[in-house]
């Protein structure tokens, strides 16, 4: 919801959001019991898109691309960073043209902060006793309406 309001307030960010932020969801969601590993992908991701921010400030030509491409292929494979969005948020200044070298890396990293506090409590409530109860509740309820439709 933040994202959107700032997607909407600030032209210049309404391409950061929504594809690398979707990425990014589903890699956090079958990484969620591992925070550190989590931690050091949003790491990744602010390093690379700090990185293509100033090289697209520098220069905004087919070489600054390349050069992003080349130092973020070869920093994933330094240090094992098993996420591919770390590479395409590396791109988006090039594409959102922002007004500032430290717009997008502040914006990436207070969305995948927050996506990484939304994925943690989401753990966090299916760990706990009352979503068990809940979802154990929801299925008798179910298993109860399907008998009745059997019927009909």
């Amino acid at each position: 919801m933040g994202a959107y309001w700032a997607s909407y307030h600030f032209p210049s960010l309404k391409m950061v959001f929504y594809p690398t932020l979707g990425a990014f969801s589903f890699l956090f969601m079958h990484r969620v019991h591992n925070i550190k590993e989590i931690r050091l992908i949003i790491l990744g991701a602010l390093i690379a898109v700090t990185m293509g921010s100033v090289l697209y400030s520098i220069s905004h030509g087919a070489i600054s691309f390349f050069l992003t491409a080349l130092v973020t292929i070869t920093l994933i494979q330094f240090f094992k960073w098993n996420a591919a969005p770390i590479l395409a948020v590396s791109f988006v200044p090039f594409f959102a043209h922002p007004v500032s070298i430290w717009v997008l890396p502040i914006a990436v990293f207070v969305s995948l902060c927050g996506l990484m506090l939304s994925m943690w409590l989401i753990g966090k409530v299916e760990r706990s006793g009352w979503y068990a109860s809940v979802t154990q509740r929801l299925s008798s309820l179910r298993g109860g309406y399907e008998s009745v439709q059997k019927e009909v």
